[in-house]
């Protein structure tokens, strides 16, 4: 991914999803008439509730889909269950093009009776060979499988071609955090303090590992997860035994959030996992984790506070480091080759990495990080909370941050958001960054600062990638 993005769009997907009038109850589906170019809209309607955990298909750069979870009601036509649904895009084919169309991914089998009960965290499949079609989610509804009939959280999939809603975590109560795999064949989930993985085609569970908040590699072969303040990685494979098809954990289960002395003296959490088990990020508050392995810094110089890391946990991995600190910027341009190296000075949390691990995104308090010493309005708005993104090209061997919740401006113009940026996701080669934010009056936003939206950002960066087939 270039360190200087051909082209950066910010719009709001939720207001673009609610601009045309509501249509029949029977096609429910709805167009969205979004426009890549735009940055604010006032004619957009709003969005009548919150939204979040917005989400990409892994296929490249194609992302043929878009994925997010919403309280409002006026989306789609005959949405009128008062609950959060999951609500999936199938975009225009164009880079930054939001156009396409909407619909409720939270629905029963083809007829897509409302789910009764809330349903988020929507994951999607898909990868460089493949066109996405499902998507897995959590819901306390009773009504999606005639398998759940208890209001618990369940894990369901929802296949968009087929229009099939099942039941993925049969026997499981509390189940929570679904993640899948880019072939739709697996679906990783925690329940009663474990991790476990769903065989869809072969319809078995098995039990990987104790721990929580789990995430899923692309290629369906390896899980990284909590677990007592630490994060761990375990590797799995479906292993055909006489035509019993069986998943097995295949290495030993490794300790990621480690340094060079040993664990962490902290709390890590939020595990992201790339496409091939080469990289895993999360946060922690460890003070111990860059010493002699970091590029740039060994010691912690903003002690107990959130940080963003990047471990390396295959020798297979492109790069041949072990730890990179990605809440940390060398703030490198053409004019100031040997950079700002800064620390972020505030919390940095909720890291989400991409498929070759090279990029990672993430929410952070900090108010000194940056990619260039030519921007000098660092962070207009000061410790309010903003989205960030963090460049790691193996050829330059060290990473830069920008700041990525604002206006399509350029960075020196100093643009910012007026509400606190979260909850960031990112598309497979981050040609897209989505985030969860209060903002209002700015990239198509029209439903004041008391409705979280999603945004999106298009950072560009090169031609779309050949269409799976």
């Amino acid at each position: 991914m270039p360190s200087s993005p051909v082209r950066r769009t910010l719009l709001s997907v939720l207001a673009l999803s609610a601009v045309l009038a509501p249509v029949s109850l029977a096609q429910r589906t709805q167009q969205v008439n979004g426009d890549r170019k735009t940055q604010i809209a006032p004619t957009l309607s709003k969005a009548g509730g919150p939204s979040d955990n917005t989400t990409f298909s892994q296929d490249s750069r194609v992302v043929r889909l878009i994925a997010f979870d919403s309280a409002a009601g006026n989306l789609v036509g005959g949405d009128s269950n008062s609950k959060r649904d999951v609500f999936v895009l199938t975009r225009g084919s164009r880079g930054g093009d939001l156009s396409g169309t909407l619909v409720r991914a939270s629905v029963t089998g083809r007829n897509g009776a409302q789910a009764n009960g809330n349903s988020s965290k929507p994951s999607l499949d898909g990868d460089q060979k493949r066109k996405p079609h499902c998507v897995a989610f959590q819901s306390t509804a009773t009504n999606l499988d005639r398998g759940d009939r208890s209001s618990d959280s369940d894990i369901y999939l929802r296949d968009l071609n087929r229009k099939r809603t099942t039941l993925v975590s049969a026997g499981h109560r509390n189940a929570t955090n679904g993640v899948i795999d880019g072939e739709c064949e697996f679906v990783t989930y925690e329940a009663s303090g474990s991790v476990f993985v769903r065989d869809l085609e072969g319809e078995k569970t098995t039990r990987i590992a104790r721990g929580k908040n789990p995430d899923q590699q692309t290629n369906g072969k390896g899980v990284a997860y909590e677990r007592g303040g630490q994060i761990y990685q375990q590797s799995f494979q479906k292993l055909f035994n006489k035509g019993n098809p069986t998943v097995k954990r295949t290495a030993r289960e490794l300790l990621v959030s480690a340094g060079s002395s040993g664990r962490g003296n902290g709390t890590s959490a939020d595990p992201a996992a790339d496409d091939n088990g080469y990289y895993v990020a999360f946060e922690s508050t460890a003070t111990n984790l860059c010493k002699n392995l970091c590029q740039g810094i060994s010691e912690d110089e903003n002690g107990a506070v959130s940080d963003v890391y990047r471990r390396t946990i295959s020798s297979k991995a492109p790069t041949k480091d072990r730890m990179q600190m990605v809440s940390y910027s060398w703030g490198v341009s053409n004019d100031f080759p040997e950079g700002v190296k800064v620390q972020g000075n505030g919390p940095s949390n909720n890291p989400a990495i991409t498929g070759a691990g090279e990029n990672v995104a993430f929410d952070s308090e900090a108010t000194n990080l940056r990619q260039s010493p030519a921007i000098k309005n660092i962070d207009p708005n000061g410790s309010v909370r903003d989205i960030y993104y963090w460049n790691f090209p193996r050829a330059r061997k060290f990473g830069n941050v920008s700041r990525e919740s604002r206006p399509g401006k350029a960075l020196e113009a100093g643009g910012f958001f007026n509400g606190a940026s979260t909850n960031p996701s990112s598309s497979n080669r981050a040609n897209y960054i989505a985030f969860t934010s209060a903002q209002s009056g700015l990239s198509g936003e029209a439903n004041g600062e008391s409705i979280e939206d999603v945004f999106i950002r298009f950072l560009g960066g090169g031609p779309e990638d050949t269409d799976p087939e």
